[in-house]
């Protein structure tokens, strides 16, 4: 008997079914990141209106947060591992380079018919990654796919640097997309530019 490859149907619309989030233990008061930068709790209120953050610990990192994150989602929307076609992964924090975060947070959730890839698009990933989704939904690729968007930012930034400690934090966040009756994922606009060395 010969085994047949077998496509999905292609749906009119795709949607998030499902989304889930997970924020690392320690929080972190304007207080903390003002001493490092010469500043204040009300001069980083001004200029950003965040009074706090999260900072990831030794043990949560990145495919620990993703899978937190992903979990949450599978639960939120009611779909099995199982019936995740494929794991997009949006991160510039990983610094392990393979095997891809995706294939390993895909192997934790027990997504074992899925294809995984991790993008590397910065601010724009997760957005990137919600856009593919509903792409590979529609167009019959899979019948559903987690959107994962994860940062450990600390690993990276200076904090002492006056323009960017007091911004970025550590978290993960996710979303289960599947075919739906009405729109739910509306069109992109595509863009990319880059900076110019100085």
């Amino acid at each position: 008997m010969r085994a047949s490859i077998r496509t999905s149907v292609p749906v009119r619309h795709a949607a998030m079914l499902g989304v889930g989030a997970y924020r690392p233990r320690l929080v972190v008061d304007n207080d903390q990141v003002a001493g490092l930068i010469d500043s204040s709790d009300e001069w980083i209120r001004t200029r950003s209106g965040i009074r706090s953050r999260r900072w990831a610990s030794e043990d949560e990192t990145i495919v620990e947060m993703a899978t937190a994150a992903a979990s949450a989602a599978l639960e939120s929307s009611g779909i099995d591992p199982e019936r995740i076609g494929c794991v997009l992964l949006a991160t510039i924090s990983n610094l392990r380079q393979t095997p891809a975060a995706a294939s390993e947070v895909a192997t934790r959730l027990g997504a074992v018919n899925a294809g995984a890839m991790d993008i590397s698009a910065a601010c724009a990933g997760f957005c990137y990654g919600l856009a593919l989704a509903g792409d590979i939904v529609r167009g019959g690729s899979a019948e559903h796919v987690l959107v994962i968007g994860v940062e450990r930012m600390t690993d990276l930034i200076d904090d002492r640097d006056r323009g960017t400690a007091f911004l970025f934090a550590d978290g993960a966040g996710a979303a289960v997309v599947g075919g739906s009756d009405e729109p739910g994922i509306g069109p992109v606009v595509w863009a990319a530019t880059a900076a110019r060395p100085s």
